[in-house]
């Protein structure tokens, strides 16, 4: 057999013997996908919302500053703020918000605390003046004022 015809012939069972090394470390693979839409799609069924519990919640400047714990330690965790729907139109106008935690699934058990700071501008009911937080899971409004 020549050279070529031996790599050629082996080439599958290496790939093979690769894709199994890495399979079986500790790590997700991405998929990639021909559509960037799509691949975005693929990704996000990977992290789901997981549970946390809210340990405090503060407006500092144009930042929601919220601490939380959850379980893990074993793969990466995204925290997020996210609208619960339009503003409500009263006075001082109201928006309702939480914080979403989402992972690929993390096995691990240890209680890790992390810091979500997260911008409000964008939350901003008049061009001056105050709005209302109401936080999913905080039990006190959160009043942010802006000039």
């Amino acid at each position: 057999m020549s050279d070529v015809c031996f790599t050629s012939y082996f080439r599958p069972f290496v790939l093979a013997g690769l894709i199994l090394a890495i399979s079986s470390c500790n790590h997700t693979p991405t998929v990639v996908a021909s559509n960037s839409s799509e691949a975005e799609r693929i990704h996000e069924k990977e992290w789901e919302e997981a549970p946390f519990t809210l340990i405090s919640a503060n407006v500092l400047g144009d930042s929601l500053i919220a601490v939380v714990s959850y379980s893990g330690g074993c793969s990466e965790h995204k925290l997020s703020l996210a609208s619960r729907g339009p503003m409500l139109k009263s006075l001082p106008p109201k928006q309702l918000l939480r914080v979403l935690h989402q992972s690929p699934g993390d096995p691990c058990r240890s209680i890790i605390q992390d810091t979500l700071i997260s911008p409000l501008t964008s939350f901003r009911g008049t061009p001056r003046g105050t709005t209302v937080l109401v936080l999913e899971g905080w039990s006190e409004n959160l009043f942010y004022s802006y000039p």
